[in-house]
């Protein structure tokens, strides 16, 4: 079985994870930009079966995963607006799959987890260091080609940004009752 609280938990990141599948495939057809359409294109397909992951687990738990209005990628933009240029969004989503992977570290860290959510973010903790590691090396060509300057800034901005969508996770309703055994959550995110 699976609390309320588990299941609007488990419902975001299984959201957060297929709107991020949605926007890589976007970007993957759309891009200009040769070299990222393959890095892209495995981002998007790694995502989707994040939230497919998510959506077995919920079923093997006994319940269907909720409509979730709000997902990170929805908040960020409500804070930011719409990216303006491919290096954003990879300072976004950088900034973004680290503090991720830390939530969902932290998630597989609660006392008395249920074994079955512990084994499928740990999958996914692994999952998302490839994700990083493609970004970080696009982001340092950037940096090499045009001076790190730009970079900078977008980083700054994304990192603000994902502060304050963290922030509010954690603070709602939910993240403070289901999140309360996490050591220093203000600052997980």
């Amino acid at each position: 079985m699976i609390s309320d609280d588990e299941l609007e938990v488990l419902s975001f990141y299984r959201a957060s994870e297929l709107a991020g599948s949605v926007l890589f495939g976007r970007l993957a057809l759309q891009t200009t930009i040769d070299s990222l359409r393959a890095p892209l294109t495995r981002h998007c397909m790694e995502e989707a079966r994040h939230a497919w992951l998510l959506t077995e687990l919920i079923d093997r738990l006994g319940a269907t995963p909720l409509r979730m209005a709000h997902t990170y990628q929805s908040e960020v933009g409500q804070i930011l607006g719409l990216p303006g240029s491919m290096l954003e969004i990879l300072c976004l989503t950088r900034v973004l799959e680290l503090a991720v992977v830390d939530q969902y570290r932290r998630h597989a860290a609660l006392p008395g987890l249920n074994p079955a959510i512990q084994k499928v973010l740990k999958q996914m903790v692994r999952d998302e260091a490839r994700h990083i590691d493609w970004i970080q090396l696009e982001l340092e060509a950037h940096a090499r080609e045009y001076g790190s300057e730009r970079l900078d800034a977008a980083l700054r901005k994304a990192e603000s940004a994902r502060r304050e969508v963290f922030s509010k996770l954690l603070a709602s309703e939910t993240g403070r009752r289901y999140f309360a055994k996490l050591e220093g959550p203000g600052d997980a995110a």
